[in-house]
């Protein structure tokens, strides 16, 4: 058999994933992984931890492979904006800085003061926040000379883990595009964001495009993942555009909307200028020629985990009680009518006007006649008015929306896809895949190794699919409330 390998290097766990060459998954591994937080606001990762559960998942699904078996090439997936500073042997000088790090203020402002936020947006596509390599580089050469001194080269965790597969460092523009430090017009290093850092061009790795085969598994590599030398490394993708790939989010039109902690929309606007007049995080897409554009909602999907740590059963102990109280949460949720009685929830972290924003949420016209199961409702409501409150300021921007294709937790209920396309007035598609950024690695790998064009991989694995459709029975309802909803909000949020 002929298999292609997906490899999703994540924030919480790595994952691997053998498809075989018509998308069916055979072996399959996941390792957690996990955060450091020194001090309040400072996020980062060992990269040696990172590797090492790499390692462990390749290993596991080399353990499947029978002797007459041949893995095409392999591709990953990553978590973008996480900054891993290495010396001339390629071995970490500091702990990798995470994308969800906030300790670049100073450095943020004296980059506002140099060349100004919105320079720097109009220039790389993305927002200047502390969170993304070029304050955290910047922060490294201010706060912390010595390691800066000793950093041959800044990798990220794509490059970082491709050159420890293959010996060769290569990044892909997706992810370079949240480094803020790529020019997204031009496909290139920002000499003037270089120097702001203090970086020279030969610190960072060279660039190539998605489903580029950029080097092979070395000897070292395979000894230690237990998968044959010489397999093709194909230069991968950001998480996100990886699973864009995987269900074809390609062109304007169709936007993910990925639910996990944070829920983020990615679209594919016409340009880069109606791209940048959306105000949102605009990335070269992993399919070239195109551009992404995400947005994020914050931690707005922690409300539904926080109502059921607090208004259902104590958090569980094992998969089948979890599997459980999810279950009797979504059927209070489908037995409270659409509207929940006119109770309407605010998101307990993040919205539509502030991804990492508003820390405090609640209920408003909860009365004695509210039960649990409307309030359950009106959480799940609540983010829905939310993202549609987000998708109508995309959409006014020129940046075209007409369906969505939902994956994560949220996407596995039965009833919140049906609350999402009520609200929004939209068509919503749930594939029936649970591995979408390993599937998209494995497509843009077989790409690198000629099983297909990269045009038409895009969604060639997706499988089957529900779709919910809009009821037009309860549109008038959701239109009224989401006025209220976002009337109410200019006063109290």
């Amino acid at each position: 058999m002929h298999y292609l390998l997906g490899l999703d290097v994540g924030t919480t766990a790595v994952k691997a994933v053998l498809f075989d060459l018509d998308g069916s998954p055979a072996a399959a591994a996941s390792q957690p992984i996990s955060l450091i937080t020194p001090q309040e606001g400072w996020v980062e990762q060992d990269p040696q931890a990172l590797w090492a559960a790499v390692i462990a998942v390749l290993r596991q699904v080399a353990g499947n492979l029978e002797p007459h078996d041949r893995v095409l090439a392999l591709s990953q997936s990553s978590q973008g904006g996480t900054t891993i500073p290495v010396d001339d042997s390629c071995m970490p000088t500091f702990n990798a800085i995470s994308w969800m790090d906030q300790r670049a203020n100073e450095e943020r402002q004296h980059i506002e003061a140099n060349i100004g936020a919105q320079t720097v947006y109009e220039t790389t596509g993305w927002p200047l926040i502390t969170a993304l390599p070029l304050l955290h580089i910047s922060w490294l050469r201010d706060k912390r000379p010595q390691v800066f001194k000793r950093s041959r080269r800044f990798l990220f965790v794509n490059d970082f883990i491709g050159y420890l597969l293959t010996g060769e460092f290569c990044m892909d523009p997706s992810n370079a595009s949240i480094t803020q430090l790529f020019n997204v017009a031009s496909g290139d290093w920002e000499e003037r964001l270089l120097d702001l850092a203090g970086l020279e061009r030969e610190q960072l790795s060279p660039l190539a495009p998605s489903g580029y085969v950029f080097g092979a598994l070395t000897s070292s590599a395979g000894q230690a993942t237990g998968l044959p030398a010489g397999i093709p490394v194909v230069n991968g993708a950001h998480d996100q555009y990886c699973t864009a790939i995987s269900l074809d989010v390609t062109r304007p039109g169709p936007v993910l909307l990925s639910c996990g902690t944070a829920w983020v929309v990615l679209a594919v606007p016409e340009s880069l200028e109606v791209g940048l007049r959306s105000g949102m995080a605009i990335s070269r897409h992993a399919l070239e020629g195109r551009l992404g554009a995400l947005r994020s909602l914050g931690g707005v999907g922690a409300s539904s985990e926080w109502l059921l740590d607090n208004l259902w059963s104590p958090p569980p102990s094992s998969e089948t009680q979890q599997g459980q109280r999810y279950q009797e949460f979504n059927q209070s949720v489908a037995r409270a009518q659409p509207g929940a009685g006119g109770l309407l929830f605010y998101p307990l972290a993040g919205g539509h006007a502030e991804g990492y924003g508003m820390s405090r949420g609640g209920f408003l016209h909860l009365s004695l006649t509210h039960t649990r199961d409307d309030i359950a409702r009106a959480v799940m409501e609540g983010l829905a008015y939310e993202l549609r409150w987000s998708i109508e300021e995309i959409s006014s921007s020129g940046v075209a929306v007409n369906k969505f294709k939902m994956v994560g937790g949220a996407a596995r209920s039965p009833v919140w896809p049906q609350i999402v396309s009520d609200v929004t007035g939209l068509t919503v598609i749930v594939p029936q895949i649970t591995e979408a950024a390993s599937q998209g690695a494995a497509l843009l790998a077989g790409a690198g190794a000629g099983v297909f064009s990269l045009a038409k991989a895009t969604g060639k694995f997706r499988g089957a699919e529900k779709v919910f459709e809009p009821n037009l029975e309860y549109r008038q309802r959701y239109d009224a409330l989401f006025e209220e909803y976002r009337r109410l909000c200019s006063q109290v949020c």
